[in-house]
């Protein structure tokens, strides 16, 4: 079974005239927002084996503290695709993941990764994560990284 755990990155600085949003770290909020989400994940009993991360300061400072927390051995993946992508530029460089791969964490940015989750949750009141925000889905048996579609949506939770 296929598993995409979607992790808003966790609160971050305000943005300031002249600074570039890119380059924005997270608040000490911020920082214990992302230690209680990798928390949410280890007790949901979770194993990724890769993480899939926006190159922005934000969202890699979130995964470093998520990492940390789940003691993973890989280092994650920074794509850049995933900078303000859409929920398509967060599906597309998943499709050539390995078959070997069943969970994977990917964190990003608002609107696309609540975008991506409001595609796979498909119900009203619409998915928006908030700072941190953390949702699991879980696809049927046999589903491919490249088939990754509402159809095969085996269930879907909110963890934080």
């Amino acid at each position: 079974m296929r598993q995409l755990l979607l992790l808003r990155h966790a609160q971050a600085e305000p943005a300031h005239a002249g600074g570039v949003d890119h380059d924005r770290p997270l608040t000490p909020r911020g920082r214990a927002e992302a230690l209680e989400a990798g928390r949410c994940i280890a007790a949901a009993e979770l194993r990724c084996q890769a993480l899939f991360v926006s190159p922005a300061v934000r969202t890699r400072e979130t995964a470093d503290i998520v990492a940390a927390t789940l003691q993973l051995d890989r280092p994650p993946h920074f794509e850049p695709s995933f900078y303000l992508g859409d929920a398509d530029a967060l599906l597309a460089p998943l499709a050539a993941l390995s078959g070997r791969i069943a969970t994977l964490l990917l964190i990003a940015h608002n609107p696309g990764i609540s975008e991506l989750a409001q595609r796979f949750w498909r119900t009203a009141p619409p998915l928006e994560l908030r700072t941190a925000g953390l949702c699991l889905v879980s696809f049927v048996a046999g589903t491919t990284w490249a088939e990754l579609q509402p159809k095969r949506v085996q269930g879907i939770r909110l963890l934080r």
